[in-house]
C-alpha cells in the first residue's frame, strides 16, 4: 500500500488558498477552468442534486439487491484470486447481472503469466518440542519438494543480501523467519477510518525519506534471491493479526511468477514462539507446500457496463471496485462489498429510468491485490478515451459507511468537486472531503494518466481485522452500510454527470512497470 502523507479533514478554506497560490505559480496542464460560478446557478445545481440523490438514497432503501448479490458472491462463488476459476467465474456472473440490470457489459480479458492453486499446506514444530502449526502458503510460492526440515534462522528489516552472502552456513538449509518485530499491538487503535485500520496513520515530521511499495518488495525480492543462493529451505512470514487469525499476500512481486524460494505464513503467536527459539538458537521446524501453477498463461478478466450519456455521451464517469480477492477468506469486504455496490449502483440508476447527461461507467477490475492488471488493461483497451474520461471515484476499504471522499490531491478540482459534495454531505450525512493521500487502489493508474480519481473513505468496521485474512467473510458484512454506500456510489455519479463542467486532467505521469 501506498503511504500516506497528510492528514485527513483539511477545511475547504485551506483548499482555496491552496488553489489560489496554484493559480499565481501558473498551474498547467488543466483541461478545464473551475473557477466560481455565479451564486443564482451555484444553488440551482444544489437544489437539483440534492432532489436528485434524495431520490436514490430513498430508492435504495425501498428496495436494494445488494446484500443479496454480496451473499450470492461470497457463498457460492467464494475467493477469487486473480486468474482462478473463482474470480474468471465472478467475471462471468456479474456480466451476467449487468446484462439482467439492463445496461450494455463486456468482458475485458488480460493474459498473466500463471494462474496459482493453494494446495495441502502444513507445517510442525519439531524441536525443543514437538507441535503442530496452521501453515499457508503465500501466493505465487514456490512448492516445497516434498516436507522440508530445517533449523530455524531470522532476517530482520536490517538485514541485507550482502550480509546473507557473509553469513550464507548459517542459512543453509534454514527456515528463514522473515521479521524481528516486537510483540505490541497488531491493529491501530481507533483509527480514523478503514484504510488506517491497516497502514497506520502517519504522524509529526517523518523521521527519514518513507520507503515505498516496490522498494519494499525489491528488497524483499533481493533478501529472498540472497537466502536461495545460499541455500535457504523456506521462509514463515508472521500473519500480525489477533487471534490467531491468518493472511496471505504475493510471495513475490510482481506476481504470478514462482518465488525463489518457497515462503508461508503463520499466526502471531506461533510466529512469536518461533521467533524466541531461534534467538536462543534452538528449533527445527519441517514444512509442506503444494501449491501449483498453470503451465501456460492464466486469463484475467473486468466487468465493463455503460448507461450511455444523452447530451455529452463522449464523456465519461466512472465508478468501480476490485473484484479479486485473497484466497483464504471469501473476499467479502476486500472487496466483494466495493464491487457489490458498484453493481447495485448500476441497478439502482438503470431502475430510476433517468437518463444521465454524460456516460455512467462502471467497472469491476481484477489483479488489484496483485498491482493492478485489470485496471491496466482497460486504460490500454480504451486509449482513445481517456482525455474525456471526467472523474473516476473508487470503493475498496470494506464494510463501513463511505464518511468522506480523499480529493487525492487534486487541488485544482476542489471548487467544482465542493459543488458536486455539498448534496452528498447533506443527504448522506458524510465528513468534510478528505485531503489525505491514499493512493493504494485502482484508481491511481488512471491518476498517472492524469485523470481525477477519488477514493472512498470509510469507516473501520473491522477491516483491519478481515482485510487479506481468514476473517474477510460475509458475517461483518454491514448491511445498511453497503446499501448507503451503494446509494452514494449512484449519486456521486449523477451529481458529476449533470455538472456544468468537466473536471480539469493533470499532465500524464509513467505508469509503473511490473
Amino acid at each position: 500500500m501506498a503511504r500516506t502523507v497528510e492528514r485527513a479533514g483539511l477545511p475547504l478554506e485551506r483548499i482555496a488558498a491552496i488553489l489560489a497560490i496554484l493559480a499565481l505559480c501558473g498551474w498547467t496542464g488543466m483541461r478545464a477552468q473551475t473557477a466560481q460560478r455565479p451564486a443564482q446557478e451555484q444553488n440551482s445545481y444544489r437544489k437539483a442534486m440534492e432532489e436528485a440523490d434524495q431520490k436514490i438514497a430513498s430508492a435504495e432503501d425501498q428496495h436494494s439487491e445488494v446484500m443479496a448479490n454480496e451473499e450470492y458472491l461470497t457463498t457460492f462463488i467464494g475467493p477469487r484470486l486473480t486468474g482462478s476459476p473463482g474470480m474468471q467465474k465472478a467475471s462471468e456472473w456479474t456480466l451476467s447481472m449487468f446484462q439482467k440490470y439492463g445496461l450494455d457489459a463486456h468482458l475485458e480479458t488480460a493474459e498473466i503469466a500463471h494462474a496459482w492453486t493453494r494446495g495441502n499446506d502444513w507445517g510442525e514444530l519439531l524441536t525443543p518440542v514437538e507441535h503442530w502449526m496452521t501453515v499457508r502458503s503465500a501466493a505465487w510460492s514456490k512448492a516445497t519438494s516434498g516436507p522440508i526440515t530445517g533449523a530455524l534462522a531470522i532476517v530482520d528489516a536490517t538485514t541485507t543480501a550482502e550480509d546473507i552472502a557473509a553469513n550464507a552456513s548459517k542459512y543453509k538449509n534454514a527456515i528463514v523467519l522473515s521479521g524481528d518485530e516486537a510483540a505490541g499491538p497488531l491493529l491501530p487503535e481507533n483509527p480514523p477510518n478503514a484504510y488506517n485500520a491497516v497502514v497506520p496513520e502517519s504522524r509529526g515530521v517523518p523521521a527519514g525519506q518513507a520507503q515505498g511499495f516496490r522498494e519494499r518488495f525489491a528488497r524483499l525480492r533481493q533478501v529472498a534471491d540472497a537466502l536461495t543462493r545460499a541455500g535457504a529451505a523456506a521462509m514463515l512470514r508472521d500473519s500480525r493479526k489477533p487471534d490467531a487469525m491468518l493472511q496471505t499476500g504475493s510471495a513475490s512481486f510482481p506476481s504470478y511468477t514462482a518465488s525463489a524460494l518457497p515462503i508461508a505464513y503463520v499466526s502471531h503467536p506461533d510466529y512469536q514462539w518461533l521467533l524466541r527459539l531461534a534467538k536462543a538458537g534452538q528449533g527445527t521446524f519441517r514444512i509442506n507446500l503444494e501449491g501449483t501453477f498453470s503451465e501456460g498463461p492464466g486469463h484475467a478478466s473486468i466487468t465493463v457496463a455503460q448507461i450511455k450519456g444523452s447530451e455529452r455521451p463522449d464523456e465519461q464517469v466512472i465508478v468501480g471496485g476490485h473484484l479479486d480477492s485473497w484466497d483464504l477468506g471469501e473476499g467479502a469486504v476486500d472487496n466483494g462489498t466495493g464491487a457489490m455496490a458498484t453493481l447495485e449502483a448500476a441497478r439502482l440508476l438503470k431502475s430510476l429510468g433517468w437518463a444521465p447527461k454524460r456516460t455512467l461507467t462502471f467497472i469491476l477490475f481484477t489483479g488489484e491485490e496483485q498491482g493492478g492488471v485489470g485496471v491496466r488493461t482497460y486504460l490500454k483497451n480504451h486509449a482513445a478515451e481517456i482525455d474525456k474520461i471526467d472523474a473516476v471515484f473508487v470503493d475498496d476499504t470494506g464494510t463501513g459507511r463511505i464518511k468522506s471522499i480523499a480529493l487525492e490531491n487534486f487541488w485544482d478540482t476542489g471548487p467544482l468537486m465542493q459543488e458536486i459534495y455539498q448534496p452528498l454531505q447533506e443527504v448522506f450525512g458524510m465528513d468534510p472531503m478528505s485531503t489525505q493521500y491514499f493512493g493504494s487502489s485502482d484508481h491511481v493508474a488512471f491518476q498517472q494518466e492524469g485523470i481525477p480519481a477519488y477514493f472512498a473513505v470509510q469507516e473501520p468496521a473491522q477491516y483491519g481485522l478481515a482485510h487479506h485474512s481468514t476473517g474477510d467473510v460475509f458475517e461483518i458484512v454491514q448491511a445498511d452500510a453497503l446499501k448507503s454506500q451503494a446509494a452514494l456510489l449512484a449519486a456521486w455519479l449523477w451529481n458529476v454527470s449533470e455538472a456544468p463542467a468537466a473536471m480539469p486532467h493533470h499532465a500524464k505521469q509513467p505508469q509503473p512497470t511490473f
